[in-house]
């Protein structure tokens, strides 16, 4: 117990120390740089932020051990907000643009907050999937950049520039900080300890004042030099804000950052995300992202009543303490009592750090957002997802941060597109003979239909359909109608059954399939589609309207698609579809071997007249015959408790249904309901076994017959289920 609680203090302590130091440089990037005398103000709304982040996280988040700080990704944008504001004033120093700078970035941490309570309420916990991860890489690439020039500008005292490059006191400053930061990544990659980065920079600090001493150099001068950082105000951290300049804000230059607003809310909402998953990692147990943004939405909304900067989970600081051993919520207590007596003691201790202190780790974080996203990067990321990265830096570097978003995400757009459109929009090809329709008839005409199904396409298709998907499809349908070696194609089913959407622009493409069809001679018919999908069609004139040579039809249903096509091909046969009514003796004529094998086996039957509506027998009954369809139209049903009826197969006349139970003697597995008046013709199983006794070879005939029924149709699942393997 006293070695976890150990662990905690230490961690916690080391935790703390290091972003009490990144808070300042922080600040000296995002105010020093502006104005001087912003710095003190800076200093306290960071550390304000890294209080109430910490300890709100600590004491709510379902991970004990849980790091929140303020996020250095939303720096970049938080500092076109505080020199944009500048700006408005002339940018001359006043109490009014001071109160103004605070003020935004304290509506802005509100605003974070009310946006992560209502993602977290909606329960949108899973939105970060839908941000391109190359545009996030590239978005983190470009922070690195930033924090480096930062880094400069704090240690050098000016923006890093070719003139500056030249000036050798700007040299003599960053140099000591580029080290610095080398010597940081270096610690890191040769000895990847915990205690590396704060015994670096205590050691830097150390030789810092060691120098200075031996060399009799006071503070003010050292101050003057450049060497610590030049803090014109000093004195107590709180108020973050005073509350009586509230009248000196301009309210309408806030008004006029909100896209700045809206941007600093989203990255929070997606940096907090993806640190949860990868906190859920670390910590080998699942987190309810819902919960995590409705505890940094409270407490964002609290800091930013305090003045704090907005901050939510940091997967590296909790991944810090996973390593030091850290396992209770005693580690972020710490943590926040640390903060605490940094905000107390005031301005005045941040007078002793070094500027090539604050410079150097600014810079190390630069350099270790680059490595993350340039460098190992190439080797794990798809090549254009690399150069989407590279790219959106690129526009970074000669623009600024909200640009090289935008354009990240509209050339993540393009490659989506590019890339989507490579997919197969064809679930599965198949043809007449192996995906037949549920309409069961006379075993000639079923076989007859197999050898005539290869001039049936059937196409089923998936996923969203627009201008890039169609057009691969219209060109995969082109090149299988044109194909020489190929069966002719007289039918084309598109099943849209697994179609999610099918574009606007798709649509308009579908006109050359129309064209394609009356060109080549074909028939089309269309299944499944949306009512949106479908009424788009209409419009655009893609169905044929009465009597025309190669129509273009749609059915609700595959199979009544297929059926049609069947249909179709039978009458250009000139083949009975299965309306006309048959005989006994004209159905047992196409089984008995002998034609007086048929007025043997007749006598074995009974006939029986069905109506439309009524049931021959229903699920679950004794399979005790077997049945002959004479006319009319039989459906074999599946009653499901409080839905609808689902249609299994059609039966039509000289269609046998009913055989398995006769033979196995289980119950119907299904019911079978009339569709229209039927005349059918019965086989008792007591009269099948009298009839094997009495003539057994005219009734080997009838087993034949069935045999040769049930081949088929095992045949033809067969293959159809080859397609879908």
């Amino acid at each position: 117990m006293q070695s976890n609680s150990f662990a905690n203090i230490i961690s916690g302590s080391l935790l703390a120390l290091v972003n009490i130091s990144v808070a300042v440089s922080v600040a000296a990037l995002l105010f020093a740089q502006t104005d001087p005398r912003l710095m003190v103000p800076g200093i306290a709304v960071l550390l304000m932020g890294t209080l109430v982040t910490g300890l709100g996280g600590s004491l709510f988040s379902d991970h004990k051990a849980v790091i929140c700080s303020p996020r250095n990704g939303l720096v970049p944008v938080f500092a076109v907000m505080v020199s944009s504001i500048y700006i408005s004033f002339d940018s001359q120093y006043s109490i009014a643009a001071e109160a103004t700078i605070i003020a935004a970035i304290m509506v802005s941490t509100v605003v974070v907050g009310l946006f992560l309570l209502l993602l977290g309420r909606l329960k949108l916990g899973n939105l970060v999937r839908y941000i391109p991860y190359p545009v996030t890489g590239g978005f983190f690439a470009g922070i690195g950049y930033i924090f480096i020039q930062g880094g400069l500008t704090v240690a050098g005292g000016e923006q890093p520039s070719f003139e500056a490059v030249s000036n050798s006191e700007f040299i003599q400053l960053v140099t000591p900080a580029v080290a610095l930061a080398l010597c940081l990544i270096m610690g890191k990659m040769f000895r990847d300890n915990a205690l590396s980065v704060p015994a670096i920079l205590f050691a830097a600090g150390l030789i810092f004042y060691a120098v200075l001493f031996l060399n009799e150099i006071g503070l003010d001068e050292a101050a003057a030099n450049g060497l610590l950082p030049a803090i014109e105000s000093t004195g107590s951290l709180i108020p973050v804000f005073n509350w009586d300049y509230v009248q000196e804000i301009r309210w309408m230059v806030i008004m006029e950052q909100a896209d700045g607003i809206v941007v600093v809310a989203l990255l929070c909402s997606v940096m907090l995300l993806l640190d949860v998953s990868g906190i859920e990692l670390l910590a080998q147990k699942d987190l309810n992202p819902d919960h995590e943004l409705q505890v940094m939405g409270y407490t964002n909304v609290v800091n930013g009543a305090l003045g704090g900067f907005p901050g939510v989970h940091d997967v590296s600081d909790t991944a810090l303490v996973e390593t030091l051993g850290g396992r209770s919520r005693l580690t972020g207590f710490i943590y926040s009592t640390l903060v605490v007596a940094a905000i107390l003691a005031g301005a005045e201790f941040m007078k002793i750090v070094p500027t090539f202190l604050l410079g150097g780790l600014l810079i190390y974080v630069g350099l270790e957002f680059l490595i993350d996203w340039v460098w190992k990067a190439r080797d794990e990321l798809p090549l254009s997802d690399y150069v989407v990265v590279i790219l959106i830096l690129i526009v970074i570097i000669l623009s600024d941060i909200l640009q090289g978003v935008t354009f990240g995400f509209f050339v993540a757009i393009i490659l989506f597109v590019v890339n989507y459109s490579k997919l197969s929009v064809i679930k599965i090809e198949t043809n007449g003979s192996d995906h037949a329709s549920n309409v069961d008839r006379d075993l000639e005409t079923r076989e007859l239909l197999n050898k005539e199904g290869n001039r049936v396409l059937i196409l089923l298709l998936q996923g969203f359909i627009f201008f890039g998907t169609a057009d691969k499809l219209i060109t995969s349908i082109r090149n299988r109608i044109k194909d020489p070696e190929a069966y002719k194609v007289d039918f084309l089913v598109l099943d849209f059954h697994h179609v999610s959407q099918l574009d606007t622009s798709a649509i308009i493409t579908f006109s050359k399939l129309a064209q394609l069809s009356d060109r080549e001679g074909f028939h089309i018919v269309i299944s499944g589609a949306d009512d949106g999908s479908l009424k788009q069609l209409v419009k655009h004139g893609f169905f044929t309207f009465g009597d025309q040579e190669w129509e273009r039809v749609y059915k609700e249903q595959l199979d009544t698609a297929v059926d049609w096509c069947e249909r179709s091909i039978l009458a250009d046969l000139k083949i009975d579809t299965g309306e006309h009514k048959l005989a006994l003796v004209d159905v047992l004529g196409r089984i008995a071997y002998e034609e007086s094998d048929v007025k043997l086996l007749s006598d074995f039957f009974v006939t029986e007249n069905r109506k439309a509506g009524e049931y021959l027998f229903n699920e679950g009954d004794k399979g005790e015959s077997l049945y002959f369809v004479g006319s009319g139209t039989v459906l074999v049903v599946l009653k499901a408790l409080n839905q609808k009826e689902r249609i299994l197969r059609k039966y039509k006349s000289g269609a046998i249904l009913g055989e398995m139970a006769i033979y196995t003697g289980e119950n119907r597995t299904a019911s079978v309901r009339i569709e229209e008046d039927a005349q059918l013709f019965r086989l008792d199983k007591e009269n099948l076994e009298e009839m094997s006794r009495k003539f057994p070879a005219s009734t080997a005939a009838l087993h034949t017959y069935i045999v040769r029924v049930l081949a088929e149709r095992l045949g033809r699942a067969n293959r159809n289920l080859s397609r879908y393997i």
